[in-house]
């Protein structure tokens, strides 16, 4: 895929010469313009583009950065045997677990960032636990949470804080996480991404890119 992109981006930067003799506008010179939308440029990974010739600069911007981050959920999983008799009891009539599910559940959701290549940098989940009884959630925690990297020169640092409780009939709990980016022998981005699942008393659950429970 690097063979890939850098062919991809000196066809690019080559198009930028207007006349034969012009000369192709150094890293210093180039312009905020030339960033995709949603990628953020910190000093210290201004300082790095700043070494680099334009083809290179253009590649490390466009694989090496994060542009979006999207989130996927699991399915509601009981995890005692009062969620599993509640579930069967749904399902004998065709119908799904609400309004009411007695029992304690857990949902996994996941967070990816990815470049503006499409290339996926980093992915972070959280797997929340809940219970409830009858309209009334009644506990929360946290089940499972964790990291991974997928492109060169990330790497996952793990679980900065986490927290759990119930707020507003929810069942909450998030985890924290770190991730950095390393390029020319130094550290020059690190994000910290967070994950929120809400579990309700229907055996339901949202997922949020919130720290913390309230």
């Amino acid at each position: 895929m690097r063979s890939t992109i850098r062919t991809t981006i000196a066809s690019l930067v080559a198009g930028l010469t207007l006349v034969a003799g012009a000369s192709v506008a150094t890293a210093q010179e180039s312009s905020a313009s030339d960033v995709p939308a949603g990628v953020e440029i910190t000093d210290e990974v201004q300082r790095y583009l700043d070494t680099l010739d334009p083809v290179e600069r253009a590649e490390f911007i466009e694989s090496k950065l994060p542009a979006e981050t999207e989130m996927t959920a699991g399915s509601q999983v009981p995890a005692n045997d009062a969620a599993v008799r509640s579930l069967k009891a749904a399902q004998s009539d065709g119908s799904t677990v609400t309004p009411l599910a007695t029992g304690c559940w857990t949902q996994r959701w996941t967070g990816k960032a990815k470049a503006t290549f499409g290339n996926v940098l980093y992915t972070w989940y959280h797997v929340g636990y809940w219970c409830a009884s009858g309209t009334k959630v009644t506990k929360a925690d946290t089940r499972d949470a964790g990291g991974e990297t997928s492109t060169p020169g990330w790497r996952y640092e793990g679980i900065m804080r986490e927290g759990h409780g119930v707020v507003s009939n929810q069942g909450r709990s998030y985890t924290q996480h770190k991730f950095v980016l390393g390029a020319g022998g130094i550290d020059v981005q690190s994000p910290t991404e967070c994950l929120r699942v809400n579990g309700k008393y229907n055996a339901t659950a949202t997922g949020q890119y919130i720290c913390g429970i309230y």
